[in-house]
């Protein structure tokens, strides 16, 4: 699989054992920075705001309102699955996602909820490989 501008794509994942993260790295991302509030994601693409003036938007198309810039490549995205394992990695208020905070004490992170216990993880690209290594082991600790 390659981005869509020719980058061949690394899954973070590709050396980690185990399925306790799913990858989707893959999907585009871009972060609106200025007011975003008359922005409304189109077809194929989600919004998360996460203050006021930033917004992230994951998608197909690149959004046309303020200033954008494409953080595709700057973040790994992971969705997780169970909430037992996600209060052992952060201590947000998972009842109030999307948020931005800390995982694994320290990780920098926009969580937000998918649907009853799924949730996805944006990290920085560069700790992507630490934080599912972590995360394999965390739920093997979970579900023994």
């Amino acid at each position: 699989m390659s981005h869509p501008d020719g980058v061949p794509f690394a899954s973070p994942l590709r050396h980690v054992e185990g399925s306790a993260v799913t990858d989707v790295s893959e999907l585009r991302k871009w972060e609106i920075r200025g007011d975003s509030s008359s922005y409304s994601a189109g077809e194929g693409s989600e919004l998360i705001r996460i203050s006021p003036d930033r917004a992230l938007v994951v998608g197909d198309r690149a959004p046309e309102v303020g200033r954008v810039y494409d953080m595709t490549a700057s973040l790994a995205a992971f969705e997780v699955e169970g909430e037992a394992l996600m209060r052992r990695l952060t201590e947000l208020d998972l009842d109030a996602l999307p948020a931005i905070g800390s995982i694994l004490r320290g990780t920098p992170a926009l969580i937000e909820r998918r649907g009853g216990e799924r949730f996805r993880l944006f990290v920085p690209q560069e700790l992507g490989h630490f934080v599912a290594e972590t995360i394999t082991d965390l739920a093997q600790g979970v579900s023994s």
